[in-house]
């Protein structure tokens, strides 16, 4: 079997819109190889190029009769994978995530263990990476979500009811491993983590 066929065999049984790195496809092949055969299954159609290095698989909705774009988020992720970072969401993303904010944002931030970079999207879409300190990007991903909605809020806008809200959509081990990491976040983050044992 060719290297073309068994890639085109691993993107047949993924699910429509699934977004691949070209590491994704390294066991396959050598490197060249790999990128010679995907660049000729996006002229094909097997494949849609979305950024340096990261593809989705078409994902048409009949219904609404058009394709489906890879959400940014989807292409965060993949783009860290590409580069073997850690991310979380930061700023309005991470509010979002953790249910304190209903705005889909338009620019989607992350911290990350990678450089600071902006990633342009289609649509007017941003992508922004922050580089943190490798004591931060090595936190639980779920620890960083929530400190990361703490920082965007500020000490004064975190009410009782966003613990309780926050406190809600962490299971046990998630709880105990936001405390191990709040450790050493700033003071008044410390207190608000603490202050959730309230409502567990």
């Amino acid at each position: 079997m060719t290297v073309k066929s068994k890639i085109k065999n691993r993107i047949r049984v993924a699910p429509k819109g699934k977004v691949f790195v070209l590491s994704d496809f390294s066991p396959l092949g050598n490197y060249k190889t790999i990128q010679k055969q995907i660049n000729l299954l996006v002229q094909e159609g097997e494949l849609r190029q979305l950024h340096r290095g990261i593809y989705q698989k078409p994902n048409y909705n009949e219904l609404v009769q058009r394709s489906v774009p890879a959400s940014a988020e989807e292409i965060a992720e993949a783009y860290a994978r590409k580069n073997r970072w850690k991310i979380s969401p930061a700023g309005d993303l991470a509010l979002n995530k953790m249910g304190l904010s209903t705005q889909v944002p338009n620019q989607y931030h992350y911290v990350s263990s990678g450089p600071s970079k902006e990633v342009k999207l289609e649509n007017g879409r941003t992508i922004t990476f922050r580089h943190v300190t490798q004591r931060e990007s090595n936190m639980h991903p779920v620890s960083a979500m929530v400190i990361e909605a703490l920082k965007t809020l500020g000490q004064e806008r975190v009410s009782l009811i966003t613990l309780e809200k926050i406190s809600s959509r962490l299971n046990t081990r998630q709880f105990e491993q936001l405390k191990k990491d709040g450790v050493n976040a700033r003071s008044w983050i410390r207190d608000l983590i603490n202050k959730m044992e309230e409502y567990r």
